[in-house]
C-alpha cells in the first residue's frame, strides 16, 4: 500500500506541470462559459428589441413609506418585475452601489422585460402618479390614438390630430415626407406602436415627438439600409407595411401577404393593378375596427383616394400605424407566386388562404359554398 502511494507521488511529480497546465485549461473554459453566458444574459436583458417589446405589459407598483431597498425588491419579484434570485441579488447589490437604497414611496409603471438598471432608473427619479402608461396598439389610426390620449388625460384628440398634420419636427425624414393634399394625416404610419409613459396635461407636440423617436430608433440601422436598398421609398413601405398589418389576423401570415401585395404590384395585367384591399375602403369610411369581411360591393364602390378597389397602386398614405413586424414583412416577404387571398375558414385563427391563379381562387370560394 505504502508503495503505491510513493508510485502515486513520483507519478505527480513527473507529471506536475502537465497536471497544472491541464487545470489551467479547465479553469479558463469555465470562465469563457461563465463570462459568455453572463454577457449574452445581460445583452438579452438590455437589447432594445428584447427590453421594448411593444406587446410587453405594463405593471403597477406600489411603494409604500418607509421600504427599504430589500422591501421593494421583494415587491418587485412578487410582481414578476424580478424574475428569480439572482435578478433580485442583482437588484440589491446595484442599488447599494449607487447609494440609492431608500426609493421615494409612491406609484410606478414597470414594462415588463425591464432590466434591473432600468427599473432602478425608474425608482430613482421618484413616484409617477403623474404619468400614464400608454400603449400604442399596432394598426391603431391617428384618429383612434387621438380618441385614447384625451381619454388618458394626456392631450386633447384635436390637439393631437393637428401635430400629426405637421412636418416642423426637427427630424430629417419627416421633412422628407412628400403628402398630397388627399392624405389624411401626414404622420400616419410613423407612430411606432409600443408601451409609453406620458406625463398627462402634455403638448400634443411633444406626444408625438416621443412617438416619432421610437420610430427613429427602430428605423436606423440595418432596417433604413434594407429600405434604400428595397426600391421603394420610406413612405411606401409603410403604405405597404399598414395593409398587410390591417389584413393579416396573425403574424405568421404578414411575410405571405406581403409577397402576395408585391407579386400583384409587379404583375402588369390590368386587373391586378389595383390593390382590392378592404382595409383602405375602411379607412377611406372611417371603419378601421370593421372585420374585412363587411366590406360590400356598395363600399367597394365608395369614392376616395384610398379605396384600392377604385384606384391603382398605393393609396394617399399609409391606412394605420404598422408593427416593425409588419414593416419587416414587406422588406422580408416570402419567395411565393401567389395573387390572390381570402379567409382561411377552415382555421380559426383568422388566417388567410392565398392562391396563385383566379382558377385556383374561385375552386376554393367554390369549395366553401
Amino acid at each position: 500500500m505504502i508503495e503505491l502511494f510513493n508510485r502515486f507521488i513520483a507519478w505527480i511529480a513527473r507529471n506536475l506541470k502537465k497536471i497544472i497546465a491541464a487545470a489551467g485549461i479547465v479553469i479558463l473554459i469555465a470562465l469563457i462559459f461563465t463570462t459568455a453566458y453572463s454577457a449574452g444574459y445581460h445583452f438579452m436583458k438590455t437589447d432594445q428589441y428584447a427590453a421594448k417589446n411593444p406587446d410587453a405589459r405594463t405593471i403597477t407598483v406600489d411603494v409604500p413609506k418607509n421600504a427599504t431597498g430589500r422591501d421593494i425588491g421583494e415587491l418587485l419579484l412578487k410582481r414578476g418585475l424580478l424574475k428569480d434570485q439572482y435578478e433580485f441579488t442583482e437588484f440589491l447589490v446595484k442599488a447599494r452601489a449607487s447609494g440609492a437604497t431608500d426609493f421615494k414611496y409612491g406609484t410606478y409603471y414597470i414594462d415588463e422585460g425591464s432590466s434591473v438598471e432600468e427599473i432602478l432608473e425608474i425608482l430613482k427619479e421618484g413616484s409617477q402618479s403623474n404619468v400614464v402608461p400608454f400603449h400604442l396598439i399596432a394598426g391603431s389610426t391617428v384618429d383612434e390614438i387621438a380618441e385614447q390620449l384625451e381619454e388618458n388625460g394626456i392631450c386633447s384628440a384635436s390637439d393631437f390630430k393637428k401635430a400629426c398634420n405637421m412636418t416642423a419636427y426637427d427630424i430629417q425624414l419627416v421633412r422628407d415626407i412628400e403628402a398630397s393634399n388627399d392624405r389624411r394625416y401626414i404622420l400616419e404610419g410613423y407612430l411606432m406602436p409600443g408601451t409609453y409613459h406620458i406625463i398627462k396635461d402634455s403638448s400634443a407636440t411633444s406626444v408625438v415627438k416621443v412617438f416619432l423617436d421610437d420610430f427613429l430608433t427602430a428605423y436606423s440601422g440595418s432596417l433604413q439600409q434594407k429600405i434604400s436598398e428595397s426600391g421603394y421609398t420610406l413612405d411606401e413601405i409603410l403604405i405597404m407595411a399598414s395593409v398587410v398589418q390591417e389584413e393579416c389576423a396573425v403574424k405568421t401570415d404578414f411575410p405571405i401577404f406581403a409577397s402576395m401585395l408585391l407579386n400583384r404590384m409587379q404583375n402588369y395585367r390590368e386587373e391586378l393593378s389595383y390593390w382590392n384591399m378592404p382595409s383602405t375602403v375602411l379607412y377611406a369610411q372611417h371603419r378601421s375596427e370593421d372585420s374585412i369581411t363587411s366590406v360590400t360591393e356598395g363600399d367597394q364602390s365608395y369614392v376616395s383616394p384610398y379605396n384600392t378597389f377604385l384606384n391603382p397602386g398605393f393609396p394617399p398614405g399609409p391606412v394605420s400605424n404598422p408593427s416593425i413586424d409588419a414593416i419587416k414583412a414587406v422588406l422580408y416577404p416570402e419567395d411565393t407566386d401567389y395573387l390572390y387571398y381570402e379567409i382561411d375558414y377552415n382555421n380559426q385563427n383568422g388566417a388567410r388562404h392565398f392562391s396563385r391563379t383566379e382558377q385556383e381562387h374561385e375552386e376554393y370560394l367554390s369549395s366553401l359554398s
